[in-house]
Parts: structure tokens; C-alpha cells; sequence
């Protein structure tokens, strides 16, 4: 990536080369004009916070965007389940993680919206978002050997839930897009967000 953030120049370089992932990284986590909002929102905390930057540019935004697409959630004042975004971004997903064909069935997605939300979010960096272990750890905010401990523990929920629900023969949820309350994951929005978001950038593990 060629730009440098310390100067306006740059900073524009580096938002040519981003703004495209950093869109379809917050279409995955918001609906249409939220997420175009936010993108706005993200690009401006990163120059504020330019002299902050470490290492990789995208995982760095993508951290920002993270925290940005919470405040937007918790705003609005709604949750937006995984499922509904999901269908809705299905042309931008990257390639295959190891468990990117079972993140593929609504069954997962079900599944996915009844995890806890660190678990949650793991899954979705690697096997949405496309990123490696080390990348996933600098948007999450926390170290490599945390997230993969926690990446482990969420393969294995996932792997339970998905058993569970094929052993009751149960088909999860409504397609009516809001929090249904069924867990402590339940969603992507209202229930996360009340834990609170003190400010964009890369947050705590």
C-alpha cells in the first residue's frame, strides 16, 4: 500500500487503495445507507488518529470500522440479524476459511446469531472477512494467541450448536430482521451496542 497517512497526499492514496473493503467490511455489519455513513465516520477518525497507525493500513481501518458500524447499530436504535445481512452482501464475501461452507447455511447463520459476541465476531473476520489470525487479532483489538484461543472456542460452539439443532430438527428464527431475544448474541446491533463503545478504533479483547 503506497500511501503514507502523516500527510493529506498520502492519506488520500490510502483511501483510494481502502474505501472499497472498508465499504463492503461495513455493508457486512450494516444496512445500505448506514453503512455509506459510516465510511465517512471511519475515514475521518483515521485522520485524526493517523499518528496512531501500526503495522498494516486495512486491518487498522478495518478495527476503526468495527467500532464505528457498534455506534451505528446502537444509534439506530435496532438490531440487524446475521442472516439478513448476509443475504444481502452475499456477492462480497471473500474467499474460503475452513469453515466458510458451513457459514454458507442459514443453519449456521441461526446458529451464529445465538453465540456470544466475541465468539461471534471471531467466526465472522476469518470466515467472512476473509483475514488471517493476525489480522483478525489487530481489528479485534486483541493478541494473536488470545484470538486464537478464541477463534478454537467458536469453532467448537458453532460445531455443538449445529449438532444440536440437527439432532432436534429445529429451524431457528423469523425473516423479520430484528432481535428475537433467543440468546446472548442474538444480533448484530441494539444488545451489543449497550455494552458501550468508548470511541473508533481498535478496542479491547
Amino acid at each position: 500500500m503506497g500511501g503514507r497517512l502523516d500527510d493529506w497526499q498520502g492519506f488520500e492514496e490510502v483511501y483510494r487503495e481502502t474505501s472499497v473493503p472498508v465499504l463492503r467490511f461495513l455493508r457486512r455489519r450494516l444496512p445500505g445507507q448506514l453503512a455509506e455513513d459510516a465510511l465517512s465516520e471511519v475515514y475521518l477518525t483515521a485522520w485524526r488518529r493517523r499518528l496512531e497507525v501500526r503495522g498494516e493500513y486495512l486491518p487498522w481501518l478495518y478495527g476503526i470500522a468495527r467500532l464505528v458500524a457498534a455506534n451505528a447499530l446502537r444509534s439506530a436504535g435496532r438490531a440487524y440479524r446475521l442472516r439478513e445481512l448476509m443475504l444481502a452482501t452475499a456477492e462480497d464475501r471473500p474467499g474460503a476459511a475452513a469453515e466458510d461452507g458451513a457459514m454458507g447455511r442459514i443453519a449456521a447463520v441461526e446458529a451464529l446469531d445465538r453465540m456470544p459476541d466475541k465468539d461471534r465476531e471471531a467466526l465472522i473476520l476469518v470466515a467472512w472477512d476473509g483475514l488471517g489470525t493476525r489480522q483478525a487479532a489487530q481489528v479485534a483489538g486483541c493478541g494473536v494467541a488470545a484470538f486464537s484461543v478464541r477463534l478454537h472456542r467458536a469453532r467448537r460452539r458453532l460445531e455443538d450448536l449445529l449438532a444440536e439443532d440437527e439432532g432436534n430438527g429445529t429451524e431457528r428464527g423469523s425473516d423479520d430482521g430484528y432481535e428475537r431475544g433467543t440468546g446472548e448474541g442474538t444480533a448484530l446491533g441494539a444488545r451489543s451496542g449497550r455494552r458501550g463503545v468508548r470511541g473508533a478504533g481498535p478496542g479491547g479483547a
